[in-house]
């Protein structure tokens, strides 16, 4: 397993819609990087597991339950499970999704 991973490097805007990539995938969560241009948007869903964002490029608006957040390069946050929430691209926008413990 490849210990370290630059993330940068392994960036690329797709022209439209949503690009992901699996960074890391076990037993107790996983990673993926999600590549956005600028105005994608991602509609309102849930997710089972809690999940940590950290924004790596861009700016987007999230909504995190009924609130809005403009998110911008260097911001973090974290996502109980349930949560409903969704995003919309300001810019070409890069984030890391982890989401904890097992799919099962």
């Amino acid at each position: 397993m490849e210990r370290i991973k630059h993330l940068n490097d392994q960036i690329e805007f797709p022209k439209e819609g949503i690009l992901s990539k699996t960074v890391f995938e076990d037993a107790c969560g996983e990673a993926d990087l999600f590549m956005l241009p600028k105005g994608a948007k991602i509609s309102t869903h849930t997710s089972s597991r809690p999940a940590a964002i950290i924004v790596l490029q861009g700016e987007a608006e999230f909504v995190l339950g009924d609130e809005p957040y403009n998110v911008k390069a260097g911001d973090w946050f974290f996502m109980e499970a349930e949560l409903p929430h969704s995003l919309a691209a300001i810019e070409d926008f890069a984030f890391l999704l982890t989401l904890f413990g097992s799919s099962d």
